[in-house]
């Protein structure tokens, strides 16, 4: 069979890709796998096809050559001068044969813009892949690793779920969360890392930060320990893995920064973690955080430099103040404390940014 030349249509009504799609074949039989991987310019179109035959199985739709072939076609036709839809995750005009097998098998039009034309949560996200993928569940009460093909490390927390292929493609590496996982990225600054995590995508060439992104929380959750990520939400997460977005994109995070996206209002949130680490290592035989009469503009100097982290404030206003303190194990944030209570200022934390007003020192 000829397959090069099948369009969406064709593969949805074919007997045997249909098998395929359905987990009913053999698993000794790796042709539509390696059909596929020989083909990558076709995975778009493979996707399309898939994700409808997966859609109508989720609605126990039975499928016949005659029903969609016959009924396709003429509503392909009916609706190719009715219906506009704003191009979202799939190449350009595929929407129209979903919407012709939604509306021909009787799915709701609901279900075609939100689950079709537009998915972000993980299963959704998982079915659309044309290449199938391995899913580990963490059924455990505790934390699970996982190992990829590129060397990378995941550590999968119970109640959560992973999909990544046995084999990344050229283009990007590309995973599937729903839960919480901290990971530990292979770098690779020609072959992106991109975790698609319900409605975030955080895209990283080899870092290690977390993702809490459990579908009936409120709120998903990235943060970075080392590296630099950028994270897109809602609309600006629709992408294809053949389709990386730039670095540029989106929110950029650094070490001991955070992202809150709240799924409603649709809205992201930059901040600083908890409880913020150091980035540079301390030596052993010094310590740099024991002041002596130490001027504050060198005292900020020393922690922005320690932890990575922006400190702001007026250098006129605080020009007279010196900050004696011998400091050491405290984190961060009991740190400001100390040297604030000193020089009779405060601080508050804007955009992952700690920001200092004072009156100044006599």
């Amino acid at each position: 069979m000829d397959y090069i030349h099948y369009s969406a249509e064709d593969f949805i009504v074919d007997d045997y890709f249909r098998k395929w799609v359905n987990g009913q074949l053999p698993q000794e039989d790796t042709f539509w796998p390696e059909w596929v991987r020989h083909h990558p310019e076709k995975e778009a179109l493979i996707s399309q096809a898939k994700f409808v035959l997966k859609a109508l199985e989720m609605k126990h739709i039975p499928i016949t050559d005659a029903k969609v072939s016959d009924k396709v076609r003429q509503m392909l036709e009916e609706t190719d001068a009715q219906l506009t839809v704003e191009r979202s995750f799939w190449a350009t005009n595929w929407w129209k044969l979903a919407a012709a097998v939604v509306l021909v098998l009787g799915i709701s039009g609901y279900f075609l813009n939100q689950k079709l034309l537009n998915p972000t949560r993980y299963d959704e996200l998982v079915m659309a892949q044309a290449n199938p993928t391995i899913e580990k569940v963490n059924n455990s009460n505790q934390p699970i690793k996982i190992s990829l093909s590129d060397g990378s490390i995941i550590t999968l927390q119970p109640k959560s779920k992973l999909s990544y292929p046995e084999t990344f493609a050229k283009e990007a590496r590309t995973v599937f969360l729903s839960g919480e996982g901290f990971f530990d990225i292979a770098k690779n600054p020609r072959k992106p890392f991109l975790v698609y995590a319900n409605e975030l995508v955080t895209k990283v060439l080899g870092t290690s930060f977390s993702i809490r992104a459990f579908e009936k929380d409120k709120d998903v959750v990235v943060k970075v320990f080392t590296g630099k990520v950028s994270v897109l939400s809602g609309k600006e997460a629709v992408h294809t893995a053949s389709q990386p977005f730039s670095q540029t994109d989106g929110v950029i995070l650094m070490p001991n920064q955070m992202v809150i996206y709240e799924r409603t209002p649709d809205k992201l949130t930059k901040t600083l973690v908890e409880n913020p680490k150091m980035i540079v290592p301390q030596p052993i035989d010094s310590n740099p955080f024991n002041f002596q009469n130490t001027p504050v503009s060198q005292t900020f100097e020393v922690l922005e430099k320690g932890y990575g982290v922006p400190i702001l404030y007026d250098e006129e206003v605080l020009k007279n103040c010196t900050v004696t303190a011998p400091l050491g194990s405290e984190s961060l944030y009991e740190k400001l404390d100390i040297i604030c209570k000193v020089i009779r200022a405060t601080y508050e934390v804007v955009d992952a940014q700690i920001i200092i007003t004072s009156k100044g020192c006599k």
